[in-house]
């Protein structure tokens, strides 16, 4: 007779799932990938909310799956459900999930939403990713520089006060800038949080919104990133939908809504919207609404023409997918030479007037 293997501790099954507080963007993936799977399984979409309620490995999320089902089972559809939690679920997934749902489509519209998602997240790691060494070389270029001239520079100081002699202009200039930070440093920090926390406040309004959006598709560099992102996004919102059986004047009213997040965009297909509505072609009015890039609207004339929007959609997110890694490979390269430069003109400068006094006495002597 075989001894049964022991299964506790390290040799337990794990079979339960690890609860955490938060809900983090994995979280929202594995819940529209589960509902995919359940979904096309044949489950009914209240027990497949249930299980993937049960699936979860967020208890924050968990409480969130199980009021959508709640309000599933009272009548409610599945988008208006979610749109009660949009600090979860984005905009533009909740009018994917509506469009899933008026065509019948749903299972593959969860299909293609967590691909869109997975996607999604990538780019947004690659992104972070590449600007993440740019950035902390400018915080420590900028952290160095303030050190030498509030603690290095001030021991000189009292050096050339002693020499009796009229200082270098760079190195006036040097002792001015390093007792300004001495005696304003604290005011300095509290008034660039101030400014902060009054600029956020303001870019919460709808006029601080407009302002910022439309400064960051004109800004050179970061209005090219910005606008290849919203180039690579229409095109693949427009073939999700498209593909999922939603007529073309209801897709692109939809895409007005999944582009919320930025007001330049939104009111641009706002003005396509119309212009289709009436029976113009889309290409025709993505160049009337003059945000979208000439390859863009030839390209979607391309589809129209030849009836094939959907497939040429595909090729457009795919071109502009690649094209913007390059360009912030291009924003990155920019800013690591920009901090890289700046750290080394002023740690020179700062070099300069502490050596210029130091020879000047030595060739005195």
């Amino acid at each position: 007779m075989t001894a049964a293997m022991p299964t506790g501790g390290f040799l337990k099954p794990r079979v339960s799932t690890k609860m955490h507080p938060k809900i983090l963007g994995p979280d929202l993936i594995a819940f529209f990938q589960q509902l995919s799977t359940l979904f096309r399984a044949g489950t009914p979409l209240l027990e497949a909310l249930h299980i993937s309620a049960m699936q979860t490995e967020s208890s924050k999320l968990q409480v969130i799956i199980k009021a959508v089902a709640g309000k599933v089972a009272a009548g409610s559809s599945l988008n208006e459900a979610l749109a009660e939690y949009p600090k979860h679920f984005k905009t533009e997934w909740i009018e994917i999930v509506k469009s899933g749902e008026e065509c019948g489509e749903l299972g593959d519209v969860f299909q293609s939403l967590t691909a869109q998602m997975e996607a999604a997240a990538l780019m947004k790691a690659e992104i972070m990713g590449a600007m993440m060494y740019p950035l902390i070389i400018m915080a420590v270029a900028v952290a160095a520089v303030t050190v030498m001239l509030i603690k290095v520079v001030p021991t000189f100081a009292q050096m050339f006060d002693s020499f009796g002699k009229e200082l270098p202009g760079i190195t006036q200039k040097v002792l001015a800038l390093s007792d300004f930070l001495q005696a304003n440093f604290l005011a300095l920090i509290g008034g660039i949080t101030g400014t902060t926390l009054a600029l956020r406040h303001y870019l919460k309004t709808p006029g601080g919104r407009s302002l910022l959006h439309h400064l960051m598709v004109g800004l050179p560099l970061l209005g090219d990133v910005v606008v290849q992102l919203n180039m690579q996004k229409f095109a693949n919102n427009m073939a999700l939908l498209l593909r999922a059986g939603l007529p073309l004047h209801n897709s692109i009213n939809s895409l007005n809504g999944i582009f919320q997040s930025n007001v330049v965009y939104q009111r641009a297909l706002g003005v396509v919207d119309k212009r289709v509505g009436s029976g113009g072609k889309v290409a025709d009015a993505l160049e009337e609404a003059g945000v979208f890039t000439a390859f863009v609207s030839k390209m979607v004339r391309i589809g129209e023409e030849s009836g094939t929007l959907i497939e040429v959609l595909d090729q457009v997110d795919l071109f502009y997918k690649r094209k913007v890694k390059n360009v912030v490979g291009r924003v990155t390269g920019a800013l690591e030479t920009v901090a890289i430069l700046g750290m080394g003109v002023a740690v020179a400068v700062i070099l300069c007037a502490i050596y210029l006094p130091l020879f000047s006495m030595a060739s005195g002597v």
